[in-house]
């Protein structure tokens, strides 16, 4: 029997927090805000976007975290403005996708629901592009396990690394470079950050595919996806909202195994 669902989605990373709605089986006003963003903001996204499911049926708060500082303060908001029930993922409902992984091995919950939202869509052997604060590189195979894949600094971590750790490099905000060869020193810098990640997001593409006999599908997501990837041949879809998507699977999956 179909479900309406309900939920408020919350997806904690390392420095923004991306809230949205899941109703009429669609994902509805993702908004992400920075961790150092004044509290009453955060106050106001959560409230907002609680209205818009708490009236309804079958509603949940679903949460997932990689940083355990802001997730005490999400969850204090939601207590104060009575969300719930709160579910978070990996603790409360675990994320349906396979895995291929080291024992003992922590793994981002971000990571595993990228994972099972792109193979969820896909259906088939892809990589999946997470790139923020730090930038995933992850391989599914073919059945849809999760094998890991590759952690680097994220763009503006790389710039903030370099105006920190070198005297005569200034600060730079993260865009994409005027052209591939620098005149100046911001530029150069941008043109190594920008080229530099899709240079290593290629060729662990290809590794993979070396690995995997086939060539897969690269998804991309997270705050600079669209600034790295746009028109960019090697990265076939980017989706905002991927890890909210994965959310939903593992409710969806969750109901399915309690039929």
């Amino acid at each position: 029997m179909s479900v309406n669902l309900n939920l408020l989605l919350i997806n904690i990373g390392n420095t923004r927090t991306q809230v949205g709605t899941f109703r009429d089986d669609k994902i509805h006003n993702p908004e992400s805000i920075c961790h150092s963003a004044p509290q009453r903001e955060l106050e106001q996204l959560l409230a907002q976007s609680y209205a818009e499911v708490s009236d309804k049926s079958n509603v949940m708060v679903l949460l997932s975290s990689v940083n355990s500082r802001a997730k005490q303060e999400v969850t204090q908001v939601l207590r104060g403005i009575e969300a719930q029930p709160i579910v978070v993922l990996e603790e409360d409902l675990p994320v349906p996708v396979g895995r291929q992984l080291d024992p003992e091995t922590i793994i981002g919950t971000d990571r595993l629901l990228n994972a099972s939202a792109a193979f969820a869509h896909l259906k088939q052997t892809c990589v999946v592009v997470d790139a923020g604060t730090a930038i995933t590189v992850d391989y599914v195979d073919g059945a849809g396990t999760f094998h890991g894949g590759a952690i680097g600094p994220g763009a503006k971590t790389m710039l903030q690394s370099m105006h920190q750790h070198a005297e005569q490099l200034p600060e730079v905000s993260f865009q994409k470079p005027d052209e591939p060869i620098g005149h100046n020193t911001s530029q150069a810098m941008l043109s190594a950050v920008f080229y530099g990640i899709r240079g290593m997001v290629r060729e662990l593409t290809e590794q993979y595919a070396l690995h995997a006999g086939a060539y897969p599908v690269v998804v991309a997501t997270g705050g600079d996806a669209d600034v790295l990837f746009k028109d960019y041949e090697l990265v076939e879809h980017i989706v905002p909202e991927l890890t909210l998507l994965g959310m939903v699977e593992a409710v969806k999956a969750q109901m399915k195994k309690d039929d």
